[in-house]
């Protein structure tokens, strides 16, 4: 009787964990997944917001273009304390034609994270807003600032 009361005692359990884990750890996935597909809108700055967002240092070991979203895989020195990633498009100061092609930076915010570690991450941001009528695509700027200082320029062509 007491071997059956037993078996009776696991066999619930086992269904509890199961059922608990089934649940909790597919909505956690499904949450995770989704979060992954939308990209950030990025900051527009102009000259009288322009240093408003940090600059602190940090490198970008790739970008890609997919859809209208620019995937950045960026790595800064941090690892205590949370750090904010924005792209910021610089409006140009003069709106006569011709216009300078459309200039982003990514700026770091490490909230002052004296930690050493070596932090790779991915970040996605919507690109859309510089789509421009009449054309299939628009080469942009993107400004980069490392840890040693040097500001790195690349240009990249986005196609829609």
């Amino acid at each position: 009787m007491k071997y059956k009361e037993n078996a009776m005692n696991q066999l619930l359990t086992s269904i509890f964990l199961i059922s608990f884990l089934l649940h909790y750890g597919c909505t956690n996935q499904e949450e995770i997944l989704q979060n992954n597909d939308a990209c950030t809108k990025y900051v527009e700055l102009n000259y009288s917001n322009y240093n408003s967002l940090k600059t602190d240092p940090i490198s970008l070991i790739s970008a890609k273009i997919d859809g209208d979203c620019l995937i950045l895989t960026l790595q800064y020195g941090g690892g205590c304390k949370e750090h904010q990633i924005d792209l910021a498009l610089i409006q140009s100061e003069c709106g006569t034609p011709p216009l300078p092609p459309p200039t982003f930076e990514i700026r770091h915010n490490a909230n002052d994270d004296a930690c050493k570690a070596l932090i790779t991450k991915e970040y996605s941001f919507d690109i859309s807003g510089i789509r421009e009528n009449g054309k299939h695509k628009t080469d942009f700027i993107l400004h980069t600032r490392s840890a040693s200082g040097i500001t790195s320029t690349n240009t990249y062509t986005y196609a829609y």
